[in-house]
């Protein structure tokens, strides 16, 4: 019988895979150090030159400036394997019976940061025009590393050895360099009435590995490592067409309204695939002699083909603030002289409050399409098969984010607040190990200090996920050999219970001029 060699089981989660908003599945609230330190709930604020791809409206609003910010994000998630019958899971029947079975594994960066900057400039053209560059990955807690192998649990036979990993056929790795450039313009059409609109050109730099299997049975129901494979590709799209746009309502002295839709095309990325076949020996430890096959030098390049549909996404915000009276005489000297009119709550407002409520389309992206050139042929197993496709299980979700901010010193320090909450955008049958997205939320907190013309900013948020459980009754298959159903194992692989946590810190400064 013809066997396919396994490839990617899941293209669930990219580091920067999709525009920035915590309203969908894969982010948390949100690129600038402002928005991020109020938990999300910036949207009628705005006052930041990032708000040309959050707010491109609130441009016509703004002094000419510059900023540029890091969020450092610290993940861990955790995920325990199990049967719907309640029997022990292994890695193979082998090694079952002898008590060699999955235990908890958690990701193998938990203890390292992931770095996501952002940039942005904003120029005042006149009193009612304002134009916005702005180049802004989404809000994602970065890569994601898994172990091939851990530590076995304690057993008679007292093997220290590692065995094969529980999520293998999940994620080993998922690595994205996505970046969404966008201009935009913003427009006063009166004095209390802003529109704006962006338009993005991104670009997305992919890489995944994670293992399949390759000896199946017919009926067999069971993991078996030995003929694993470890599947890996490298893909990219240059050119990711997209639009934002707002509306920005000062209602009145002290409420300010505002609206936010987002639309992109899918990514679609092109790239190669790589193949190390018998990746572990029968022992379970890494094979020394598995060689790599590589699509490029069969098919030549672009053998490879990821298709990501990105959720359009909606939000509306409304903010109360307490404006303070004009500053005279000295206390005016101290103060920046803006050219127009120019919304400065640390300068202007003694606190702010705002209320956002999001939407997200999750449920669109209901399929990752994996697609591989016909022939691939790897010696001594076979040929690849052309369709790799995932279901992702994603659902719509909707979210709330409620922030402030407190001006402890007029024009010089501000303390800013946050927390949001968010429905959960998967059923749990399809469970990943490459992102968390059940009912979740946070808690934020951080601070501006403004030194003549720069404002330095710092912010921590703690996010909190209720996990998932579908008590071993999965619905996510290994890519497996030919014969079995779809070119896909007999048995899901995702069965049991995923959790989640995550802290961030975020730097940054804005200058204005």
């Amino acid at each position: 019988m013809r066997r396919a060699i396994p490839v990617l089981a899941t293209l669930a989660t990219l580091t920067s895979a999709r525009a920035s908003r915590a309203s969908s599945a894969l982010e948390y609230p949100d690129n600038g150090v402002a928005q991020f330190s109020r938990g999300g709930a910036w949207l009628a604020t705005a006052t930041d030159p990032i708000a040309g791809y959050y707010n491109p409206a609130a441009l016509a609003t703004q002094a000419t400036g510059f900023g540029i910010g890091l969020n450092l994000a610290f993940q861990s998630i955790c995920f325990q394997r199990a049967n719907a019958d309640g029997s022990d899971v292994g890695p193979s029947d082998g090694f079952t019976s002898q008590g060699l079975t999955y235990t908890e594994v958690c990701n193998a960066n938990a203890g390292h940061p992931n770095l996501i900057p952002n940039v942005a400039f904003a120029y005042r053209a006149s009193q009612k025009l304002g134009l916005g560059l702005s180049i802004v990955p989404p809000s994602s807690f970065g890569q994601v590393e898994w172990p091939d192998r851990v530590t076995p649990p304690s057993n008679p036979g007292g093997r220290t050895e590692p065995i094969p990993s529980a999520q293998r056929y999940l994620s080993l790795y998922t690595k994205g360099t996505i970046l969404f450039p966008t201009l935009s313009v913003g427009y006063s059409l009166t004095d209390r009435l802003h529109v704006g609109v962006g338009f993005v050109a991104g670009i997305a730099l992919l890489e995944f590995r994670s293992m399949s299997m390759s000896n199946v049975e017919a009926g067999n129901a069971r993991d078996n490592f030995t003929g694993d494979s470890r599947s890996a590709v490298k893909a990219k799209d240059l050119f990711v067409p997209g639009v934002v746009a707002s509306a920005l309502f000062e209602a009145t002295d002290h409420l300010d309204l505002a609206a936010w839709y987002r639309y992109s095309d899918k990514v679609r990325a092109k790239g190669d695939l790589e193949v190390t076949a018998q990746y572990y020996n029968a022992a379970g430890q890494r094979n020394s002699k598995a060689e790599p096959t590589l699509s490029r030098d069969q098919k030549g390049a672009d053998a490879a083909k990821i298709v990501l549909t990105i959720p359009m996404e909606a939000r509306i915000g409304a903010r109360w603030h307490m404006p303070l009276r004009s500053p005279t005489g000295l206390d005016a000297e101290r103060f920046r002289n803006d050219r127009h009119r120019v919304r400065d709550p640390l300068r202007d407002d003694l606190y702010d409050c705002e209320l956002d409520l999001t939407w997200a389309n999750n449920g669109s992206a209901d399929k990752t399409e994996i697609r591989f050139a016909d022939g691939i042929f790897v010696a001594n197993l076979g040929t690849v098969p052309t369709n790799a496709d995932r279901p992702t299980g994603w659902r719509d979700s909707f979210g709330a984010r409620l922030g402030m901010q407190y001006n402890l010193r007029r024009n010089l320090m501000g303390l800013r607040t946050g927390t949001w909450v968010e429905t959960s955008a998967v059923k749990e049958e399809y469970l990943s190990v490459t992102s968390v997205p059940a009912l979740r939320g946070g808690v934020a907190v951080g601070m501006v200090l403004r030194i003549q013309s720069v404002d330095l900013e710092t912010g921590y948020q703690h996010v909190w996920n209720a996990g998932l459980d579908n008590d071993g009754n999965g619905k996510q298959r290994a890519i497996a050999a030919t014969g079995s159903p779809d070119d896909r194992s007999y048995h899901a692989v995702n069965g049991g219970g995923v959790t989640q946590h995550a802290n961030v810190f975020s730097l940054g400064a804005v200058t204005r001029f």
